[in-house]
């Protein structure tokens, strides 16, 4: 099943909050939108500064987004936090959705659980925070470094496998069944 009619299904279970969505519809990006979203963090700094989870020092990262069954999967670097986001992809269209409906979606790793959040440049995303707030022991360039192998963590298979019983005779049964 590809992500986008895996969103469907969740657009329609989520039906309380999304009778208050406005009528319109969220437009894919043809392009990768890591520069925007980067952009677009880059104007929130000035508002988060004064907040106490607040980490001076960490700047503002985003690794090249990267297409996953037609939608753009992508993680961010804030002085506040990190998180993993997807955005619609080329030719994709959502439904606009109520700011802070929460969507479970099954990524390669682990299903994850993403709140519906927009700024300016850009509507309707799907952030889930990883870590909120930042560890204060985390330099900068370890922060960039944990948001780029979290990319390629949530994209990645779990490697974790079921538990056999190392019984041989089990082991042949399961086999010839």
């Amino acid at each position: 099943m590809g992500l986008m009619p895996l969103f469907k299904f969740m657009y329609r279970h989520e039906t309380t909050a999304a009778q208050n969505a406005p009528a319109t519809q969220i437009v894919g990006f043809e392009d990768n939108p890591s520069e925007l979203f980067l952009q677009e963090m880059q104007k929130t700094v000035p508002n988060m500064q004064d907040l106490p989870f607040y980490r001076q020092g960490i700047e503002c990262f985003c690794p090249k987004f990267v297409l996953f069954e037609e939608q753009w999967i992508g993680t961010v670097l804030t002085p506040w936090m990190i998180s993993v986001l997807v955005l619609p992809g080329p030719g994709q269209t959502w439904e606009a959705r109520e700011l802070g409906d929460k969507l479970n979606i099954q990524l390669p790793y682990k299903a994850l659980t993403f709140t519906v959040s927009g700024l300016e440049q850009i509507p309707q995303y799907l952030s889930c925070s990883l870590q909120s707030p930042l560890d204060p022991g985390l330099s900068n360039q370890q922060a960039k470094q944990l948001t780029q192998d979290c990319l390629r963590m949530v994209l990645s298979i779990n490697a974790e496998q079921p538990k056999l019983n190392q019984n041989r005779r089990n082991l042949f049964q399961a086999m010839l069944k």
